[in-house]
């Protein structure tokens, strides 16, 4: 009977034999270290297509107490349509690019509830499968993030932090300042009744754009209104008597999906946007050009700001004595088509 013989397992040592090297050479190679010049990398790299060499990332993960992969955690819910939100999308795509850049994976952390999305980030952690987290949303009192700081979990945070500000690695615009820039935006247009539709109660970044809202309206002596929201019944009779009542001339809505279910509203209410309402929003989305009037919105650059925490957290994770970095990316203005001079003004 002829037994086939079985491929020997190529190692480490027969690369470095047949390249006339140092194992510790192969090893500094393969992490593309800069203490080996490149023409040795060359006769390295050869050796191992020769020899078909396939070096063990699992078993040096291992050894180097490293997964090499990021954990991205989405809000709750995302998953179960994430084409709703295509800034999330986005927002993964950037951070690939940069985990990819410096040989990191990324792994999903997702769930319906709360509940679970924690079930989840737990497991991932408890069984090693990642370094570190990014949270790609900011929302107060959030059992996610106290679980990842009660457990001195490395992570980083798109947003401002409610909590442990100066234990968080955090990457944001200044919401403050973005929404007083929006405001700013309907005031320099003559708008005098301006009224502000926020996304959730939860979401320190609505809290923060809502305050400067109001900082603009009180710096031009205008009357601030009640942050309006458009998620439960009482919510549309809040806003409807709002129409009434104020007869606002100027909206800044939460974001640019948000803005088109207002834009929806306002026109199955008879209303023109931008002839009667102008309307401003925020995150330069694909959802702010999907439909005419194109939305004027504020650009918050989110590509920048998932690379940057993406390489604050790498940065963290290979050097965790240093101080926890935070950032913050600039907003620009980015006028388009619902926002219109007050006739007469």
């Amino acid at each position: 009977m002829n037994l086939r013989k079985m491929p020997m397992t190529v190692t480490i040592k027969d690369v470095a034999r047949e390249a006339g090297v140092a194992t510790s050479t192969v090893s500094r190679t393969l992490k593309d270290s800069p203490l080996i010049s490149e023409n040795t990398k060359v006769k390295v790299r050869q050796a191992m297509q020769k020899l078909g060499y396939t070096p063990n990332f699992a078993a040096q993960n291992l050894a180097n107490k490293s997964t090499q992969t990021i954990g991205v955690i989405l809000p709750v819910g995302t998953m179960g349509n994430p084409a709703q939100n295509p800034l999330f999308l986005e927002m993964i795509q950037e951070i690939g690019v940069v985990c990819n850049e410096q040989k990191y994976m990324i792994s999903l952390a997702t769930g319906k509830t709360m509940a679970e999305l924690k079930d989840s980030v737990r497991l991932m952690h408890q069984r090693k499968l990642v370094d570190g987290f990014i949270l790609l949303y900011s929302e107060a009192k959030d059992p996610i993030r106290k679980f990842l700081h009660d457990e001195k979990i490395p992570y980083a945070l798109l947003g401002k932090p409610d909590v442990y500000e100066n234990e968080t690695i955090y990457i944001d615009n200044d919401n403050r300042l973005s929404g007083k820039s929006a405001a700013d935006c309907l005031i320099q247009h003559g708008h005098q009744r301006i009224g502000y539709v926020g996304l959730t109660p939860s979401q320190v970044v609505d809290k923060e754009r809502y305050k400067g809202y109001s900082d603009a309206l009180r710096d031009a002596n205008l009357t601030v209104h009640p942050e309006l929201y458009f998620e439960t019944p009482t919510d549309f009779m809040a806003f409807q008597e709002f129409l009434e009542e104020t007869q606002p001339t100027g909206l800044v809505v939460g974001d640019d999906r948000l803005a088109l279910r207002v834009l929806q509203y306002l026109q199955l209410d008879k209303y023109k946007v931008p002839d009667d309402i102008s309307l401003i929003s925020f995150n330069n989305s694909v959802f702010a050009t999907l439909s005419h009037p194109f939305l004027t919105t504020i650009d918050i650059h989110v590509q920048e700001l998932a690379r940057q925490a993406a390489a604050l957290l790498i940065r963290h994770l290979q050097e965790p004595s240093a101080l926890l970095p935070k950032m913050i990316v600039p907003h620009e203005v980015i006028e388009r088509e619902t926002v219109m001079r007050v006739r007469g003004g």
